[in-house]
């Protein structure tokens, strides 16, 4: 049984440096994470593991705290209609109005990377080789061990199974062994990943063409979200696509984004 005291501590820290949102009615989603952390430090007992947070938190144990408690789901190409979007609507428009510029996305919560390769794979899949040489992806995210995955871009056999379409598989991923996937150098090379806090990091300014920021804010207070879209709008450049997760919307929400829509796809610009 985890004490109402020790559910308050582990959820306010994870506020503090994730912004992720635990009310009281959703400590029953720590359970698993708190336990987990006792059995990594080989702790008896949650409380042991609150006395021992509540002494001393090195960066180490942040570091661990952080890697459990947020959620790295996510596969290849998560709902499709995103990655069709931005190559065949989005990115030929920021390739007209940018013609002799190289292309900045970011992935800036790119979890273990699927989503920043899925990007690559489907502009490497559709333009080009000239113009494909002026893109990149910087993918971001608060958790080291899915950053280390990501940098890797090692799969197995079930993440490569997870929405990714079988002949970009054989085009793009050499298989290392039956169940273990290397994604292909001309993809990988284009990547560049990096820890980042959406909450506490320092955004550049009119720096990306192309913004993914999927299924985080739905996590985030109203004071949050709001921080973090004037933020990500900061380092939109002129004519820059902000892509939110598919249940995420600024309706209630000032900001200087406003909608943008491709057929039946809504996406955001800077005012």
């Amino acid at each position: 049984m985890i004490r109402e005291e020790v559910y308050k501590f582990f959820a306010d820290y994870i506020y503090k440096n994730t912004g992720m949102v635990y009310a009281s009615s959703d400590y029953y989603r720590l359970d698993s994470r708190i336990n987990e952390l006792v059995k990594f430090f080989s702790l008896s007992s949650p409380d042991e593991l609150y006395s021992l947070y509540k002494k001393e938190i090195t960066l180490d144990m942040r570091a661990i705290l952080i890697n459990i408690s947020t959620n790295n789901e996510t596969y290849f190409f998560r709902d499709v209609k995103p990655f069709t979007t931005l190559a065949k609507k989005i990115m030929p428009e920021i390739m007209t109005l940018n013609p002799n510029e190289e292309i900045k996305m970011w992935s800036a919560a790119s979890s273990t990377g699927q989503e920043a390769y899925s990007m690559l794979m489907c502009l490497k899949n559709s333009l080009e080789d000239s113009a494909f040489s002026k893109m990149s992806v910087e993918g971001s995210d608060v958790s080291t061990k899915a950053l280390d995955k990501a940098k890797a871009g090692i799969y197995s056999g079930l993440e490569v199974q997870r929405g990714l379409p079988a002949q970009l598989l054989v085009k793009f991923f050499q298989q290392l062994e039956p169940e273990k996937w290397q994604i292909d150098l001309s993809i990988q090379k284009k990547a560049k990943f990096y820890e980042f806090n959406l909450l506490t990091g320092l955004f550049p300014s009119d720096k990306f063409h192309v913004i993914f920021c999927r299924n985080i804010l739905i996590y985030q207070d109203k004071e949050n979200k709001i921080k973090i879209l004037n933020n990500l709008s900061k380092s939109l450049r002129k004519g820059g696509v902000l892509i939110l997760g598919s249940g995420e919307s600024l309706v209630g929400l000032e900001t200087n984004l406003q909608s943008c829509m491709y057929d039946d796809f809504t996406t955001y610009k800077k005012i």
